[in-house]
């Protein structure tokens, strides 16, 4: 038993030595920079290989056109040692060949030729892309420092090809994780966004039961007015839950959606009132959307509630749009009576009005209340960025297709 664990201890360790040994000889030869020498004549490569032998080299022979395609289909070279004179097909056309090749157009080329005969000759060879032109008989010192050239080119290349490679790989893999970081982040904000949301509409609920157990009607209008707040607060939310985009809401399409809320909850008021909404596409953050909709609520269920008392019909206009100094423009109309003569909306004691106020300062925005008929409130903020679509591209339909004419 002891020596059967002896043998097999000493056969795995021969078998270590060897892989190691496999991969320090594939190693070696990895490093090795390959040489391809192309001449009909035997006696011709035999000088160069003479010339050319070195350690760290690897020299190929090839005699015909169709040895030298085979080999530069197997092997990558550093350079080409080609004499110009070939039987079947000669240097000239050869070099074009393997210029046109993606695999081998960079490999360089040096020229022997045996016939200087003319400038020609050189420009020709040039022309097929050689890199030198050298005349035999060669000179071996030239001829190696050419080579040497070229290799330690060729060796500097891949060094910087294998380094590439490994950047690009870790670059890949650090884009995976960043991306895998991300959508992690964005299922977390979607799910923080859905449960704002839902909570913001427990709160609502639990609101309207409140009020709907106050005997006093004046109290549980307070409660409902609490409600809608919380319910446009809860829509911004929804919104961004349903978005691609989790930073930024359309405020265009979250007016038409609020309205519609607004309305439905008001409809004992709102069944005679028409709406109309011109809206452009415009993103906002979410810090940025949730006052322009508490303010649009202010004003709505101001408008429903007081605006057209004792009138048969009435008419709600909303208009968005970025000027041309890169700021937004909201705008609130209605056709109802309007303000009392001489009041000082900005000095009353309304709750409604104090926010629009409080909501109006945090966007550092322009507040302007027009005078006529009716009611029209216009803010004007910084809104940021690039607007969507061309501002002629007004959007007067709501989320469903429709006009909002009512």
């Amino acid at each position: 038993m002891v020596y059967l664990v002896r043998g097999l201890s000493g056969l795995s360790s021969a078998q270590t030595r060897q892989t190691r040994q496999t991969k320090q000889t594939k190693q070696t030869m990895k490093d090795l920079a390959n040489i391809l020498l192309v001449d009909d004549d035997a006696r011709n490569l035999d000088v160069l290989e003479s010339v050319l032998s070195a350690p760290d080299y690897r020299l190929f022979r090839a005699r015909t056109a169709d040895e030298a395609l085979l080999a530069l289909v197997r092997e990558d070279f550093a350079v080409i040692v080609l004499d110009v004179r070939m039987p079947d097909i000669n240097g000239i056309d050869l070099a074009q060949m393997i210029k046109q090749r993606k695999r081998t157009q960079h490999v360089p080329i040096i020229f022997l030729t045996a016939y200087y005969r003319e400038d020609q000759d050189v420009l020709q060879g040039y022309g097929a892309g050689a890199v030198d032109y050298l005349s035999k008989p060669v000179n071996p010192l030239i001829l190696r420092s050419k080579v040497a050239v070229f290799v330690d080119l060729f060796r500097k290349t891949r060094t910087l090809a294998t380094m590439n490679r490994a950047m690009e790989a870790e670059i890949e893999d650090r884009l995976k994780q960043l991306k895998a970081s991300l959508r992690e982040k964005e299922i977390l904000l979607k799910e923080i966004h859905h449960r704002v949301k839902n909570n913001l509409q427990v709160i609502s609920s639990l609101i309207d039961l409140q009020a709907a157990r106050q005997p006093d009607p004046g109290v549980q209008v307070l409660f409902r007015d609490a409600r809608d707040r919380v319910r446009s607060m809860a829509l911004v939310h929804e919104k961004l839950y349903q978005s691609e985009d989790l930073a930024r809401t359309e405020l265009g399409a979250y007016a038409r959606n609020l309205m519609r809320e607004l309305f439905q909850a008001h409809r004992e008021q709102s069944e005679s009132i028409a709406l109309r909404l011109e809206v452009e596409p415009l993103h906002l953050p979410v810090d940025m959307a949730i006052p322009c909709g508490l303010i649009l609520n202010e004003l709505a269920t101001n408008s429903l509630k007081h605006a057209f008392v004792g009138r048969d019909r009435g008419a709600i206009r909303i208009e968005l749009a970025r000027m041309d100094d890169g700021r937004a423009r909201l705008v609130f109309q209605d056709d109802g009576r309007g303000f009392p003569p001489g009041m000082d909306w900005r000095a009353t004691s309304s709750l409604g009005l104090r926010l629009i106020r409080m909501l109006s300062d945090q966007l550092d925005a322009e507040l302007v209340l027009h005078e006529g008929p009716g009611t029209t409130f216009e803010l004007r903020f910084a809104a940021g960025g690039e607007p969507e679509h061309p501002p002629e591209a007004k959007a007067v339909l709501d989320g469903a297709g429709q006009y909002t004419d009512r």
